[in-house]
């Protein structure tokens, strides 16, 4: 098993759930959001949140490994399905590609590998609007869409920067209470690693609600001038069925 599969379907799963713009300075004017608002922003959040173990899905992602000027120097795609049985979710690899030669039989036995060790519950991102989270972050209300004066954007940023929080900000949809993308970053990145920038998506058309149906990830880091690794990610998420 090389560490590039086993980094190439970590990349890919960890992108599928969880939840980059270019993060704006906030203006010297931002208001809080409502709090109705941030209350409809929870229940939504609780059903993303549901991906974790009620939702099965499908991956289409890809993986590139950029050389020192930026270009691509080697490609890793994925087609993985979730599934999940209302307490716990198994991705299945239904085919890994690296650099045009298959591979699917490595990255099925790293994705069953990766399945067995327990992750670290420290490290769990979760969204930042949940009802429980909402207290250890402050949220403004930065912008109004211009082309649609029902959608805001809503910054956000940990009181205290911990190993499971995370900065940016999205757009809302005030009507609905319902995050339509986002942008964020890392508020600690792992040891040796300098980022990890995401953007979200929120457009898939479920019973429970929008959720997650693009992720877009990169990153950049290593060991000093050696070992130094800058990716970039992206996974299509489709095919979605909610388990009752």
């Amino acid at each position: 098993m090389t560490s590039s599969a086993q980094r190439a379907v970590r990349v890919f799963a960890g992108a599928s759930v969880a939840l980059v713009f270019v993060l704006l300075p906030h203006p010297s004017r931002a208001d809080e959001p409502a709090p109705e608002l941030m209350a409809r922003l929870a229940a939504s959040a609780m059903h993303i949140e549901a991906m974790r173990t009620r939702v099965n899905y499908t991956i289409d992602g890809r993986l590139e490994s950029l050389d020192g000027e930026g270009q691509t120097d080697s490609v890793k795609e994925l087609l993985a399905r979730v599934d999940a049985d209302g307490k716990n979710t198994k991705l299945v690899v239904l085919k890994y590609v690296e650099d045009g030669e298959d591979k699917t039989s490595e990255g099925q036995k790293t994705a069953r590998d990766t399945a067995e060790k327990r992750r670290d519950p420290k490290r769990q991102i979760h969204m930042p609007t949940l009802a429980e989270q909402q207290p250890r972050y402050e949220f403004d209300q930065v912008e109004v869409d211009k082309a649609d004066p029902t959608r805001v954007r809503i910054t956000f940023k940990p009181k205290v920067a911990a190993d499971d929080t995370v900065e940016g900000s999205g757009w809302v949809d005030t009507r609905t209470g319902t995050v339509v993308s986002a942008g964020f970053k890392l508020s600690r990145p792992p040891m040796f690693i300098d980022y990890v920038h995401f953007t979200v998506e929120f457009a898939a058309p479920t019973p429970i609600g929008p959720l997650v149906s693009k992720v877009n990830v990169e990153g950049k880091g290593g060991l000093w001038f050696l070992f130094r690794q800058h990716f970039r990610a992206e996974a299509k998420l489709s095919a979605f069925r909610v388990v009752p």
